[in-house]
């Protein structure tokens, strides 16, 4: 799968056995509130299937929400031996709203896309003012919640 396909469609990042994080963008789910808990219900069982693991617990779901870009998913498992044995699957959603940066590896997507480019730690990231694939063949990584804040407010900001 290409950057291009991971950032039009979805991927999962298997942190751990209790932590996974699921890239969506919204060419694949329109976020809506009232169905996003059956959207992690259905990603969790094909969690359970491909990384074999044990759904049945209390999840603490962060769904962090970009009109550009989707949602991201930092799913955490909190163990509770009462779900596991009544086969029982909790979650509980905290949304939060707010702007992804992009990772990049060419500063000089300046010239090819509208936006900012910051420059924290050696490391170019940008922000995109409209849905532009320009800018996805050249996204290392998205970062996003308070790393996002922590980039922008100690960075020198070049464009």
């Amino acid at each position: 799968m290409t950057k291009v396909d991971i950032l039009y469609s979805m991927k999962i990042e298997y942190i751990n056995s209790e932590k996974f994080v699921a890239y969506i963008n919204k060419k694949y789910y329109v976020f809506n509130k009232n169905t996003i808990e059956t959207f992690i219900i259905n990603l969790l069982k094909t969690i359970k299937k491909k990384y074999n693991i044990d759904i049945y617990s209390n999840f603490k779901v962060n769904c962090y929400i970009c009109d550009l870009y989707g949602i991201i998913l930092v799913i955490n498992k909190k163990y509770d031996s009462f779900c596991n044995y009544s086969k029982k699957i909790n979650i509980d959603i905290k949304f939060i709203n707010g702007n992804f940066l992009f990772e990049i590896d060419d500063y000089f997507l300046n010239n090819k896309v509208n936006g900012n480019i910051y420059i924290y730690n050696n490391k170019y990231y940008m922000d995109i003012k409209y849905d532009d694939i320009k800018i996805f063949e050249h996204i290392k990584k998205i970062i996003y919640g308070d790393n996002v804040i922590k980039i922008i407010d100690n960075s020198n900001k070049i464009i």
